[in-house]
């Protein structure tokens, strides 16, 4: 097992310093910290007892990490930390913004300045983060196979599905869909159910697909390329409630009526699908914030708190 001689051996920095970085008392420049962290992650340090009673041995705190703000993340922090409240755990919540700021957090579950992680959004390779978790338990709501992090994901394939049988019967012929990132996991598995349906149904067009980064003008981008179609979707199925609203919003003031003109159908069954009476599919993201840190949890303590079931249905709007 390596020990603080053995990071200041690696560093050639003093081992008073890395005692300093393990501790997280005193001053260390953010270069020499910065270091220390890597070696210490290169070297599988954990830090020994003396160190986590110098911590009171645990923080009793969680780090919920999300690389930028988008509408839902109020609401499912809302839910994630209600439960970790009931449960005496506390939450630090990280935006990280760049792949090094999100490293330089996972780095605080090296030196047990945080727990565990909870992971809303990532910016690094599912690899390079899953390397993180011999130093705490991780984990997110994002579709990843990895033994190393526990995902509780909602399949979007089965869900999709319906939704376009859904449709179909009701006489919707063109259907266009407004899609988040294609590394997304359940962009994929929408993607996968429009192929699987079209082959099956070669008289529905399904051809217009639009695909963003991010929620952030999604919507009022969407909007102006449908306003200049000619042969325009008669529905259109967003990834996310937030950027159907602003899809909805910029028709209504180019004179598009809803849903006459143009049936609108979002995804989350957020606060502000109710508000604006979209139709919606709930992905149960309530229930994936309580088993995030339901996991995390009984991975920290060696309990079995039961886990919250997961029944996606279709919200009427309109």
């Amino acid at each position: 097992m390596a020990t603080i001689y053995d990071i200041a051996k690696k560093t050639g920095i003093s081992k008073s310093t890395v005692s300093r970085v393990v501790s997280g008392n005193g001053y260390v420049s953010e270069d020499k910290r910065q270091t220390i962290l890597n070696a210490m992650h290169e070297l599988n340090y954990i830090p020994n007892q003396m160190a986590k009673n110098l911590r009171n041995k645990r923080t009793n705190t969680i780090g919920f990490l999300v690389n930028d703000y988008l509408p839902l993340v109020g609401e499912f922090i809302n839910v994630f930390t209600n439960i970790a409240a009931k449960n005496n755990y506390s939450v630090n919540v990280y935006f990280t913004k760049t792949a090094e700021n999100e490293i330089n957090t996972l780095n605080l579950l090296t030196i047990r300045a945080l727990d565990a992680v909870f992971i809303l959004t990532r910016i690094n390779s599912w690899d390079l983060i899953s390397s993180y978790a011999k130093f705490g338990p991780i984990s997110t709501w994002q579709r990843v196979e990895n033994p190393n992090i526990y995902s509780n994901y909602v399949d979007h394939y089965p869900i999709y599905l319906k939704i376009l049988e859904r449709l179909d019967k009701q006489g919707y012929t063109k259907i266009g869909h407004v899609f988040s990132t294609i590394r997304n996991a359940n962009t994929r598995a929408r993607v996968q159910a429009i192929e699987d349906f079209s082959t099956k149904h070669p008289n529905s067009d399904q051809t217009y697909q639009l695909f963003y980064h991010g929620q952030s003008n999604a919507g009022q981008d969407s909007a102006m390329k449908w306003l200049g179609l000619i042969n325009r979707p008669q529905v259109m199925i967003f990834f996310a409630d937030y950027v159907a609203a602003e899809f909805m919003t910029t028709l209504r003031k180019h004179h598009v009526k809803i849903p006459e003109n143009c049936v609108v159908i979002g995804s989350d069954n957020s606060e502000i699908a109710e508000l604006m009476n979209i139709p919606t599919v709930d992905l149960c993201f309530r229930s994936q914030a309580q088993n995030g840190f339901i996991y995390l949890y009984n991975q920290l303590n060696k309990k079995q708190l039961p886990f919250q079931k997961q029944n996606p249905k279709w919200i009427p709007g309109y």
